[in-house]
């Protein structure tokens, strides 16, 4: 009697409501998975599934119109977006009064909020954020399977297989699959792009150095307000990063907290870019490029809450082009002074364009 009410409640007016039902459950011989999740797409196998008029999943409906794909043993559709979690009863409406009756439980799918690094070479691991990753089973990359490291419900980190071109990193699941909206550059494939190309500045991922020295990178001006981090979550690539941590204690001048590179060979009078991939714990601080020992600047650039990659340009045709062949890159973090916040800074190389 239960199912009878919901099957009468269910039926729209193309269907007349009917006093009795066929119950042909048994056209039902299984789904594509166990579980589902709200836009998943997601598989109904049986026989006579060609001569499917719509199906229900909990109150939601799918007209055929909306089937993906159709043949005499099976259907295809997205899982509708407005079915509830937990389980849900399925029922398959065949003409007239032939019903099929199953059930299947809807879950969250696994959602990337943002990874890092975005570009990378095999062999490097990437980190995932986002939730509900404790049911992922596997990572693609296009059609190349990619090695699990570790997983939680809010992080996964993955290896970086060969072969692979620059496009969206999928996770797959029982529930359904989930795609990254930003595209892994594939840096194997790309080496000279200026996400993949080396820097002429050494460690320019701070991976190597001390507690909180950084090796060929010297502290010029405030230097109490720089540090490592091992935290994953402020990491851009690797194992290490750059945090400054700033009180807005100090007074104006962007020199104030200020790292400088090694000397670099360049090209007097040629256009050089320096890249930094960098976050903030709180919006309002910027930070600057400047040269030593010619002293040339680049403009503030204001820093985000989310991983961004700044580019600070030195040429001919901006004006301060570097006008040395030894140069030092140089890092002003007290842009915007009176700002509380904390920078965390990754990956600076310095290209020749």
């Amino acid at each position: 009697m239960i199912l009878l009410g919901l099957v009468t409640g269910c039926l729209n007016d193309d269907d007349a409501v009917k006093t009795s039902m066929n119950d042909v459950s048994s056209r039902i011989t299984g789904f594509s998975s166990d579980i589902t999740g709200a836009g998943a797409s997601f598989s109904i196998n049986g026989s006579h599934m060609d001569e499917v008029d719509r199906v229900f999943i909990g109150n939601a409906v799918i007209a055929k119109k909306s089937f993906t794909t159709v043949s005499e043993s099976g259907i295809t559709f997205n899982v509708p977006l407005t079915v509830p979690l937990g389980e849900n009863e399925v029922i398959v409406v065949y003409p007239g009064s032939d019903r099929a009756f199953s059930s299947i439980e809807v879950v969250p799918l696994p959602a990337i909020s943002s990874f890092t690094p975005y570009s990378a070479a095999t062999g490097e691991t990437i980190t995932l954020y986002g939730t509900n990753f404790e049911i992922v089973e596997g990572v693609k990359l296009g059609a190349v399977d990619a090695a699990i490291v570790s997983q939680s419900a809010s992080m996964l980190k993955f290896t970086v297989p060969a072969g692979i071109a620059t496009g969206k990193i999928t996770l797959t699941s029982d529930a359904g699959n989930a795609n990254s909206a930003a595209d892994l550059i594939a840096c194997t494939a790309n080496p000279t792009t200026s996400d993949c190309a080396d820097g002429l500045n050494l460690n320019d991922g701070f991976e190597l150095g001390a507690t909180d020295n950084f090796d060929n990178w010297s502290k010029y001006n405030g230097g109490t307000y720089m540090v490592q981090t091992t935290t994953a979550s402020e990491i851009f690539r690797g194992s290490r990063a750059l945090k400054v941590v700033r009180d807005g204690s100090l007074g104006t001048g962007e020199w104030r907290i200020q790292l400088a590179s090694d000397l670099i060979t360049t090209e007097a009078a040629a256009s050089y870019t320096v890249y930094i991939w960098a976050k903030a714990s709180v919006a309002g601080g910027s930070l600057r490029v400047s040269t030593n020992p010619d002293a040339k600047y680049t403009a503030n650039q204001n820093v985000t809450t989310q991983w961004q990659r700044l580019a600070f340009t030195f040429s001919t045709a901006g004006g301060n082009a570097i006008a040395t062949t030894d140069t030092r890159v140089v890092l002003d973090f007290n842009g915007n002074n009176t700002a509380v916040t904390t920078f965390f800074i990754d990956d600076v190389k310095l290209v020749k364009n």
